[in-house]
């Protein structure tokens, strides 16, 4: 029982600093909610931006408008 509390304590201890590690990086850097969290150029922020204009699209619109936006900027 000794072992496996010690063991749930190391491993809530180690999700506890690495929340704090986590915590520190995004207040140095401006990550793009929209790339998962990822820190995305200005092109790609634009081509989110795009794919985004395509969401309430359906069927060949939504075809027709996400393959311009891939091919604007160059993600074919």
């Amino acid at each position: 029982m000794s072992k496996l509390l010690t063991m749930l304590s190391a491993g809530a201890l180690a999700l506890t600093l690495g929340g704090f590690a986590a915590a520190a990086d995004k207040d140095q850097q401006s990550p793009d909610p929209a790339a998962g969290g990822a820190i995305a150029s200005p092109r790609d922020q634009e081509y989110l931006a795009a794919l985004k204009k395509c969401e309430p699209m359906t069927g060949a619109d939504k075809s027709k408008c996400m393959d311009a936006a891939k091919k604007k900027y160059g993600q074919m």
